[in-house]
């Protein structure tokens, strides 16, 4: 079981300059994992932690795992190889002041046109960009050459459908991995705009606080063990 957030703005690309889920979901986020004794993976936008450095160092204190989510959450799949390396490379340069960077996570979930060697000269061993609910995608861990990919399994914005299809789709009772991700802007409320989708919006803040809390206690109830994404070489069987 891995839980994950994406630390970003709020609602890229429809917002770009507003970080209230950092300024108030995250340590929200925190207080929550605290509370339920789990460890998360954090996957951070770099020039974010550039401009909110105490939250990114919190974060690290509190024992969860630090990971790249790129620097600009830009759409790495449409830039080159050479781009795409130079990109995570400039973001795995300043996270790495906060702590050692393993794990990688692709803006969108959309995986940049680059190799396992490329992954391996920038030191990530892990990588989560893609999403296992989409047709025709991985469904579990695999090994890429020297890299382990860890699909997510559910996209963020199911914890706030009603309860009960909540749980059916974040934690089916058939799947034996749960890779889960979400984002600290879900966490505060998100105001309805003529153009955001409406799972941008519907059900943030107090709503979707409630079913993370749920998730996480009903994960403990059914017995699943939480780790960090920087475990799953020595955990996933390929």
């Amino acid at each position: 079981m891995f839980l994950t957030f994406d630390v970003e703005p709020d609602a890229p690309p429809y917002q770009t300059n507003s970080y209230k889920g950092v300024e108030k979901g995250l340590p929200w986020i925190l207080d929550l994992l605290d509370d339920e004794d789990v460890q998360a993976t954090f996957f951070t936008v770099a020039d974010l932690a550039e401009k909110h450095p105490d939250r990114i160092k919190e974060i690290v204190k509190r024992g969860h795992e630090l990971a790249s989510h790129g620097y600009g959450h830009v759409r790495l799949d449409k830039l080159s190889r050479q781009e795409a390396v130079s990109n995570i490379r400039k973001s795995v340069s300043i996270l790495s002041h906060f702590s050692i960077i393993k794990s990688f996570r692709a803006p969108n979930l959309q995986p940049p046109p680059i190799t396992p060697s490329d992954y391996t000269s920038l030191g990530i061993t892990v990588d989560s960009s893609i999403a296992a609910y989409k047709k025709g995608r991985p469904k579990h861990p695999f090994a890429w050459d020297s890299l382990i990919v860890v699909p997510a399994t559910s996209t963020s914005s199911t914890i706030r459908l009603p309860r009960t299809l909540a749980l059916k789709y974040t934690l089916p009772a058939n799947r034996d991995f749960h890779a889960l991700f979400y984002h600290p802007w879900e966490f505060v409320e998100i105001q309805k705009k003529p153009l955001y989708r409406p799972d941008i919006w519907v059900h943030t803040g107090g709503y979707a606080r409630e079913m993370l809390r749920t998730v996480v206690r009903e994960a403990k109830k059914r017995g699943l063990v939480f780790h960090v994404m920087n475990e799953a070489p020595s955990l996933v069987e390929c």
